[in-house]
């Protein structure tokens, strides 16, 4: 080391032993150690975990039947639709049919 960096190491700890230090708060000492954190555990754990519990489960509940609802409406849309397919496949072939007897009923008198 130079006598210049010396200096610059002398008022660097100058500065760190006049400033002061504020001590570590508990998230920052377990942060800088790389370990998680334990949890606070106290009287009323369980009762605070039930109750949010309670209100995953009330959540989940709401949207299955929000997704029954929406499931129902599809089944009936889809049972729309097919009545809808059926009765034009039906018409479609009605229509073939017509002129099927149409088409022979002119190569019968000859005109085709």
């Amino acid at each position: 080391m130079t006598n210049k960096d010396i200096e610059e190491f002398e008022k660097q700890m100058k500065d760190l032993k006049e400033e002061k230090l504020k001590p570590m708060t508990r998230e920052e000492e377990y942060r800088n150690a790389d370990v998680p954190m334990p949890d606070d555990r106290g009287p009323n754990d369980l009762e605070k975990r039930i109750e949010d519990l309670m209100k995953i489960s009330l959540s989940h509940q709401n949207l299955n039947a929000d997704l029954r609802k929406e499931l129902m409406f599809y089944k009936k849309k889809c049972e729309h639709f097919e009545y809808m397919y059926n009765q034009l496949k039906k018409e479609k072939e009605d229509l073939h049919s017509k002129g099927q007897s149409m088409l022979n009923e002119f190569r019968n008198k000859g005109d085709v």
